[in-house]
């Protein structure tokens, strides 16, 4: 799910007319060390939302169960970039798949909430549903509390009001829904229509996000041992001859050689040749 740590550090990339940052990307251990501090279920949900999912945080507080289908595993979402474009007729839905292995996960999590309209229930104190940017400020406070508890809470920048940007949020999840899409082979106009981006160049981050899994992994591919190569290991065959068999090797190679000279010069039969080779002149 993660990459290497080594290879997190935001550094600025370029996209035509564009220069943005890299985000930070926390790793698997990371992520399973932040759950098992999370005490709420409804941001524990919301975290696996945004993983595996690739939902925006306002997204999944929007979600509402009529909108999930779990017979075909699909989930209708409302673009909540801007939820005020909703009400003028603007918003972007987009159909988005469960993968069937999470499926007994959401199917899970509907029975522990079945009287509920939306997906990520809440009842403030006067018996209604707070507003939606007031839940999603809550809901980026409580995380960081947990991020906190798992030492993961780190500031990466202020923002111009002076209040500190963490490196890890909820969107920080997203990014790995993302970079995991593109991981397992999928094209970038598959990644936006996933993730809901209004054009390509926002989803191109993915690209620069798995380099280095690219160059790590043709590192590991051409680090071959050699006793790998497919080349099996011809054992060495040490032969030693003391002097006296070398004189009688030689004794035999000269006798045989001048019974070929005999064949050949008096013309002599196979036959008649053996006969010769049979004397005692020519017995070794």
């Amino acid at each position: 799910m993660g990459i290497n740590p080594a290879y997190l550090r935001p550094v600025n990339y370029e996209i035509p007319g564009k220069k943005k940052k890299l985000p930070y990307l926390p790793s698997k251990e990371e992520i399973l060390k932040l759950l098992s501090y999370i005490k709420d279920v409804r941001i524990g949900f919301t975290v696996f939302a945004c993983c595996f999912q690739g939902i925006r945080l306002g997204e999944v507080i929007s979600l509402k169960w009529k909108d999930v289908n779990l017979q075909y595993g699909e989930l209708k979402v409302v673009d909540g970039k801007n939820p005020r474009r909703k009400k003028s007729g603007y918003g972007k839905g987009r159909i988005v798949p469960i993968n069937k292995m999470f499926i007994p996960i959401w199917t899970a999590w509907n029975a522990m909430n079945p009287e509920e309209e939306y997906v990520i229930p809440d009842v403030s104190h006067n018996g209604k549903r707070a507003p939606h940017a007031t839940l999603i400020r809550r809901f980026q406070k409580r995380l960081n509390v947990y991020l906190e508890k798992a030492d993961l809470l780190e500031v990466e920048s202020l923002q111009s009001n002076g209040t500190p940007r963490y490196n890890y949020h909820f969107h920080t999840f997203r990014h790995v829904c993302g970079a995991n899409l593109r991981r397992a082979g999928m094209s970038l106009e598959n990644i936006r229509d996933f993730l809901g981006h209004a054009d390509v160049d926002s989803t191109q981050i993915y690209t620069q996000l798995t380099k280095e899994d690219i160059k790590e992994a043709s590192h590991v591919a051409y680090a071959y041992p050699k006793s790998h190569l497919g080349m099996q290991k011809i054992p060495q065959v040490e032969v030693t001859m003391d002097a006296e068999t070398l004189m009688l090797q030689r004794e035999i190679l000269d006798r045989k050689l001048e019974l070929a000279k005999i064949q050949m010069n008096a013309g002599y039969t196979r036959m008649e040749v053996e006969q010769i080779e049979s004397t005692p002149q020519y017995q070794i």
